[in-house]
């Protein structure tokens, strides 16, 4: 991903960040699952892609120093002011080596344009025995997305997200002992496919990571066609997300 494409993906974000929480419903509940793995307090916590610090709170409670780090100015502007936060690419992380003592990280690692690396950054910052609670959205993601647009034409209109087992291989590659990892589908359900495309914008994940997957504005027929061709289950539209979860130990 180029910078400029970095900085539409910061400029979405920013502009999500006020209605963000509202319509997040998918990784309020992977947040939930990774939440509860964390059992141990922490002297300093890393929120790597933090978002709008929605879990500011929980996060706090389970450690004495919490930072939180997001592309997105806008976003970090909706958590508590007196907040430690960093506004920073994941992909070039301004931290030193060994200075904190656990990650977390939900819905946000699948923007890295390069994963072998990243894991590589988690494992350097760590403390020796620190941990890293992940959730990554996976290969399979957004396929009914995917499938309306092959009503309209032969691109692929869907972010290609990271196989499963490859975000395995990186993290061990990169030092990490694999704790725990599981793949889930998390599913969300609306009353209409153009609810379910209007949640994606919502949240500003609509933006291609590659730019030349970028496509012009759908015309009104074509709008129909991509809508009809939204798959339904009981006259109702889903969006499903293959979801990585990850507890990671630096050895």
């Amino acid at each position: 991903m180029s910078a400029s494409v970095k900085a539409q993906v910061a400029s979405r974000f920013s502009r999500a960040s006020q209605v963000y929480v509202q319509h997040a419903n998918v990784q309020q509940q992977a947040a939930e699952i990774l939440l509860r793995k964390i059992t141990q307090p922490s002297t300093t916590l890393l929120d790597l892609g933090a978002g709008p610090m929605q879990h500011y709170d929980a996060l706090s409670a389970r450690c004495a120093q919490l930072v939180a780090l997001d592309l997105s100015a806008g976003m970090l502007e909706q958590g508590p002011q007196d907040a430690f936060k960093v506004c920073a690419d994941m992909d070039n992380l301004p931290l030193a080596d060994n200075c904190v003592d656990a990650i977390f990280s939900n819905f946000a690692m699948q923007w890295s344009q390069d994963h072998p690396a990243l894991f590589k950054a988690l494992n350097r910052i760590l403390k020796p025995g620190g941990k890293a609670y992940l959730s990554v959205v996976a290969d399979g993601s957004l396929c009914e997305i995917q499938q309306a647009w092959q009503n309209v034409d032969a691109h692929c209109h869907v972010n290609r997200f990271t196989p499963f087992d490859s975000l395995l291989a990186y993290g061990e590659e990169a030092g990490f002992a694999l704790d725990d990892a599981q793949l889930m589908c998390l599913k969300e359900t609306f009353a209409t496919a153009q609810a379910a495309f209007k949640s994606v914008k919502a949240i500003g994940a609509n933006q291609l990571q590659h730019e030349g997957q970028r496509r012009g504005l759908l015309g009104k027929t074509q709008y129909r066609k991509l809508l009809a061709g939204y798959p339904l289950i009981n006259g109702r539209a889903q969006l499903s997300y293959q979801v990585a979860f990850m507890e990671l130990t630096k050895l």
